[in-house]
């Protein structure tokens, strides 16, 4: 009789441990993850980027003169309407479409980028920059003279001295992935003293980077 108890106490601990194992594997099964079959996650911060970028263009493209003590920056994006609106694209007699345009001289810019561009660039918002390494100031068009262009320079300079002229930018389009940037920028200082461009960027070991440049106007 006490052999039979033994035994069957046996049986049931063997069974007892036996559903503990399948259990723990199941939920092993349940709880495990294919890897391969899951996208990275990748962790970007706009902000940042887009304050990067203009920091960029504005020390390397703007800060040409040690002189150069303060950067007067227009309040609000802007885009270029002549090769990004239809309607005034076809007045000027622009045969070529923005995306086939840059097609051609760019075509390393991705199309979802491009894209990206123009959606953020649907209408004006105010420009957000910090810490641009050098003194600026954020001018509307109220700010500026309202006189006749030789007028208006001249009380421009006078009122904003050590200055490059008012610089201008688009908002920023970025592809998914984060690591591939577009913007219009530009500046105008004086009667015939501006220009505007097209900058593509790339992201390289988390630092941005200008990989290409189309010139679209100067005077």
């Amino acid at each position: 009789m006490l052999h039979h108890g033994v035994r069957l106490l046996v049986a049931i601990a063997t069974f007892t441990i036996g559903l503990a194992v399948v259990w723990t594997l199941q939920l092993d099964r349940f709880w495990k993850v294919n890897t391969s079959d899951v996208s990275p996650v990748i962790l970007v911060d706009s902000a940042a980027d887009t304050n990067e970028i203009y920091r960029l263009l504005i020390q390397r493209e703007f800060i040409f003169n040690y002189k150069i003590e303060l950067i007067v920056l227009r309040a609000d994006t802007t885009g270029c309407p002549m090769y990004e609106d239809e309607s005034v694209r076809t007045k000027m007699d622009h045969i070529q479409t923005f995306h086939d345009m840059l097609k051609e001289s760019m075509p390393e810019a991705l199309p979802q980028t491009l894209d990206t561009y123009l959606a953020v660039n649907q209408s004006s918002k105010p420009l957000r920059v910090a810490n641009l390494g050098i003194s600026y100031v954020l001018v509307k068009d109220s700010d500026l003279p309202d006189d006749g262009i030789d007028r208006f320079w001249t009380k421009f300079y006078k009122k904003f001295p050590k200055s490059p002229g008012i610089l201008f930018f688009s908002d920023i389009g970025f592809n998914d992935r984060h690591d591939q940037a577009f913007v219009y920028a530009g500046k105008t200082c004086g009667g015939l003293c501006g220009e505007g461009e097209y900058v593509l960027l790339r992201k390289v070991n988390g630092k941005w980077e200008i990989q290409k440049e189309h010139d679209l106007w100067v005077s």
